[in-house]
């Protein structure tokens, strides 16, 4: 059942992330061909500066989920009720936090953004914090369904509301030009979703609408109270290392800048979106497994998720680095290009934060956060501090850097330390030496794709991203195929594949017979 729910969190999410990255590069196109780079820095810059307010959170989302694993497997309804109505107060009181908070940030918005032709800004930033104010009031019927491994439910009411919004976003700038109005109806159509969705839920769930009280306990709340205080910190530092270059490029170097580099962390945050299903589809599940297995299956599991991680995100930036910079010029022009060694830390970072999104699977799945609490603080000194130093002096480079050197520094080696310590049993040593190996692989085959398409393609259009991009994906992942075959992780993968065929093959010949004899009797 573990497999059949990850494989369904996983078709559903990347079905629904390929078309809403489709639609939203339209949607960028026009954003800058109606408004402008300055408009597409202030759109990054609120959402960096409102991510902040995600602080206040402390963590209680990723406990709850912790929380709920347990009860919902044994399906223990007085404890996932009492989870539920503790959750609900708790997400309440923070919507009410959150939006004091937001308007109270506004008179300090001066300090980032300097001689700006933008027009009613106090109204631009209302609607964005009551974006997201709006996101914390049904949050815990999200935590619910999402330990229940069933996200996938409302994944394809998410992807209906995606097209809609994306679409009339494109009609209103296509037809207005007006950027409030496309700020409006986001708001209108993310009200609606809210309710509707939690209605989805409220169905599937009916019992959690149980107006008796029920109490946490004194247990639960003990581990609640530790963990959201250690994820405060994480919170704190992951904030710190990832939400705040927007902020630092626009007070280091300029408005502008965000919107030019939104253009690349718009392509890298759609294209890790499609890929975080895979990997996140099965962190659904893992839960579950630490809960219900011995450490031995579950290293087991963790090895064939640290593989597809490798596999996608070395095939990732291999795809990025030959066809990002040619893809923005077909797509919104030339003149809108960052420097090359800024574009190369960019896919540095987004493949180093990537390549161990297996091992922050396990340490959250596995309730791994007071151990760590402290170091994220550490990561986020080092971050701003290397990051201010260097910017001044380097520019943007400069400001990708320090978060290069942050990583390095502390979560790559200590993560990993806690989840083969703690989970599995084992010497961290045996992770490192294979993140070694994945690392030279990576630059063996990047340099070989790379080359073959430097070669092979000596033209630019359209008809050279396709050909690049076909070179990429066939080199890559026909090495990648001769490398790995022979391992138990690839034959585990196989063997999941072949049984979804083959399940899927009797499925439509079983039909097929219903169909005949149906017949046959009429």
């Amino acid at each position: 059942m573990r497999v059949k729910n990850s494989i369904k969190n996983i078709y559903i999410s990347i079905l629904t992330q390929i078309i809403v990255i489709l639609l939203g590069f339209v949607s960028r196109k026009v954003f800058i061909d109606s408004l402008g780079s300055e408009y597409l820095g202030i759109n990054g810059l609120l959402t960096n500066v409102l991510s902040m307010l995600s602080l206040v959170e402390g963590g209680v989302g990723a406990s709850i989920v912790y929380n709920l694993y347990k009860p919902l497997a044994e399906d223990d309804r007085p404890k996932i009720i009492a989870l539920v109505q503790l959750y609900k107060n708790i997400y309440w009181i923070l919507a009410i936090v959150v939006f004091i908070l937001g308007m109270s940030l506004y008179p300090f918005l001066g300090l980032f953004v300097k001689d700006t032709n933008i027009r009613f800004l106090f109204l631009v930033y209302l609607i964005f914090v009551t974006k997201n104010f709006i996101s914390y009031l049904n949050a815990h019927k999200w935590s619910l369904i999402n330990a229940d491994q069933k996200g996938y439910v409302l994944a394809r009411y998410n992807l209906l509301f995606n097209v809609v919004t994306t679409i009339s976003r494109i009609f209103i700038l296509k037809f207005t030009n007006n950027y409030i109005v496309y700020l409006l109806i986001e708001l209108v159509i993310i009200v609606i979703q809210n309710i509707w969705n939690g209605r989805i839920v409220d169905i599937r769930y009916p019992y959690i609408k149980e107006k008796k009280k029920y109490s946490v306990d004194a247990e639960v709340k003990e581990n609640l109270k530790t963990n959201v205080k250690a994820i405060f910190l994480h919170n704190i530092g992951s904030y710190c290392v990832f939400g705040t270059d927007n902020l630092l490029i626009s007070a280091l170097v300029n408005l502008k800048s965000v919107g030019l580099y939104s253009n690349y962390t718009m392509i890298t945050t759609q294209l890790g979106a499609l890929i975080n299903p895979i990997i996140n589809g099965i962190g659904a599940s893992v839960g579950n497994l630490i809960a219900t297995e011995d450490d031995t299956k579950t290293y087991e599991i963790f090895n064939v998720t640290y593989l597809i991680n490798f596999w996608i995100y070395s095939f990732a930036v291999i795809f990025l680095y030959n066809l990002l910079e040619p893809f923005i010029d077909f797509w919104l022009g030339e003149g809108l290009l960052l420097g090359k060694i800024t574009f190369i830390l960019i896919l540095v970072n987004f493949y180093l934060t990537g390549l161990r999104k297996s091992v922050c699977t396990f340490k959250e799945k596995a309730g791994i956060f007071a151990e760590d609490k402290y170091v994220p603080i550490f990561e986020s000194i080092i971050n701003l501090g290397a990051s201010i130093i260097l910017g001044k002096r380097m520019g943007l480079s400069g400001i990708f850097l320090g978060t290069t050197i942050s990583t390095v520094a502390l979560p790559l080696w200590i993560q990993a330390k806690f989840v083969y310590n703690k989970v599995f049993k084992k010497s961290v040593s045996i992770y490192f030496v294979k993140y070694i190996v994945y690392i030279f692989i990576t630059l063996i085959v990047g340099g070989i794709s790379t080359i073959l398409c430097n070669t092979l393609v000596k033209f630019d259009g359209f008809f050279s991203l396709v050909l690049k991009g076909l070179i990429c994906v066939i080199v890559t992942n026909l090495i990648y195929i001769l490398l790995f075959y022979k391992t138990k992780e690839f034959q585990y993968i196989k063997s999941i594949v072949v049984n979804m065929i083959e399940n899927k093959f009797k499925n439509n010949n079983s039909n097929k017979v219903d169909i005949n004899k149906n017949s046959s009797l009429g």
